[in-house]
């Protein structure tokens, strides 16, 4: 019930005729085959015709390449695998993409793109229970996002950077909103951590951070330098045991003050996709087809 990643660099004559025959007027992205140009293909994708296309969502468009599908983060051309692996857990997908941007002298200057995983079959059914429990009917984007926070399943933050930064500038960013929430906890020394793992490090254009937050409260981090997007293939470098930390660093994300207020509003549209999917499922199990 959840859609297949499709390598569609071949295709035989009969299933050519087939797409050929296809109404003209359905919206299309087309395939990123390797003897094609990318950036024609880019180009095509910012068109309003591929925004109306079935694959796009708010903060991102997903689009089919060689290798599989892709979330786009259109603003910085970051492109996030649409469904991955990483060192634990089952297969995770993305619930959308979008940018972090920093003020400048006044200026918005983009610092990274960010997505958010998820195990998707797990999601959804937990999605599945809340929605018949009462807890979406508002349809607020905050309870949907909470709901991922909140579930038992592995998540995962990536962070995708688009321009050099140290890592004590990053997470320094990110204390300001941590520290008032885990001082409350009294689980300081959690997030010193954390902050002592990043501080000292310098932080490449187009290096990922992974932030994997495990379903008994464990905090994990990778990252991984620039050209790398096979998440399976990461090490965790920092293990902290701490619920306290790992749902206040997804809440800085994900929840009602968000730092990525944008990239929130796709999260909610990623979990009403999956929610969508599951009612499917269950819809189709039930007539026994």
């Amino acid at each position: 019930m959840y859609a297949p990643v499709h390598n569609c660099t071949n295709i035989n004559s009969h299933t050519a005729r087939l797409i050929r025959s296809q109404s003209s007027d359905r919206p299309k992205v087309p395939c990123v085959l390797p003897q094609q140009n990318l950036s024609r293909c880019r180009q095509q994708l910012r068109s309003p015709l591929a925004r109306c296309h079935p694959l796009a969502r708010r903060g991102g468009v997903s689009v089919q390449c060689s290798s599989g599908l892709v979330v786009r983060e259109e603003s910085t051309g970051v492109e996030f695998p649409e469904v991955t692996t990483l060192w634990e857990g089952g297969k995770m997908r993305s619930m959308g993409a979008g940018v972090r941007a920093k003020k400048f002298a006044f200026v918005p200057v983009k610092v990274y793109a960010v997505t958010v995983y998820v195990e998707a079959e797990k999601a959804a059914r937990e999605l599945g229970v809340r929605q018949r429990g009462g807890f979406f009917d508002d349809n607020r984007d905050e309870d949907f996002t909470l709901a991922l926070v909140d579930g038992a399943f592995a998540k995962a933050l990536v962070v995708q950077l688009v321009r050099k930064v140290e890592g004590k500038q990053f997470y320094e960013a990110l204390e300001e909103a941590l520290a008032p929430r885990l001082r409350l906890a009294g689980d300081t020394g959690s997030l010193a951590k954390f902050g002592d793992f990043l501080s000292g490090r310098s932080l490449e254009k187009g290096t990922a951070i992974i932030l994997f937050y495990r379903v008994e409260g464990v905090l994990e981090v990778a990252l991984m330098p620039p050209g790398s997007s096979d998440y399976s293939q990461a090490k965790p470098e920092l293990r902290v045991e701490s619920p306290m930390l790992c749902r206040a660093l997804f809440e800085v994300y994900m929840g009602s003050d968000s730092i990525v207020p944008h990239a929130r509003a796709a999260w909610a549209g990623g979990a009403r996709t999956l929610l969508s999917s599951e009612q499917v499922r269950r819809d189709t199990r039930k007539s026994g087809s």
